[in-house]
């Protein structure tokens, strides 16, 4: 068991491999603002190295820094496209912690998550680095007012259904009285 154990750290140790991107200054402008992704980021970065248990631990520090990111994100970036993100990269370090809850860990499995958990970060800074890129596409003369003309929900009226269907039960009581 102890020699499994030892191999499975081995493994692991190899393929625990977290990296952060590096993104463009005003991608990092907002996100060195936000103190949960630093710490987030400065846990990620820090390699545990001495036992399967000091990995144990690690992932449970990440659930933690993880847990409630995508509830305080960024204005700038407090859009579905970019709480997705989060929350996919926190699905993967539940993951993570499962595999790692279990007596023998499934070095395999884990490496797989690690790979996919490098995916999710990379796919959250390609994300926040869209939305800076669209935002300094600048608007042409007249394109607003056409984006409010085809947006149909901001042109619908609000209309009452109950007020109409009284309107309709009294307009038929009058025409059923007059005969």
């Amino acid at each position: 068991m102890e020699k499994k154990r030892l191999e499975s750290f081995n493994q692991i140790d190899k393929a625990w491999v977290l990296n952060v991107p590096a993104s463009s200054p005003e991608v990092n402008m907002v996100l060195n603002s936000w103190q949960d992704w630093q710490s987030f980021e400065q846990e990620i970065k820090q390699k545990p190295k001495s036992t399967i248990s000091a990995f144990k631990l690690k992932v449970l520090n990440l659930v933690s820094k993880s847990d409630s990111l995508h509830l305080n994100v960024p204005p700038r970036f407090n859009l579905p496209q970019v709480r997705s993100r989060i929350v996919a990269l926190q699905t993967k370090i539940l993951a993570l912690d499962t595999y790692f809850s279990l007596d023998i860990v499934p070095e395999d499995k884990v490496q797989n998550l690690i790979a996919a958990i490098n995916k999710e970060i990379i796919a959250f800074h390609m994300q926040c680095e869209e939305i800076i890129v669209k935002s300094n596409i600048p608007t042409e003369i007249g394109e607003p007012k056409i984006i409010s003309i085809s947006d149909t929900t901001r042109n619908a009226k609000a209309i009452n259904f109950d007020e109409l269907e009284q309107k309709d039960i009294l307009e038929k009581d009058k025409s059923n009285s007059k005969k």
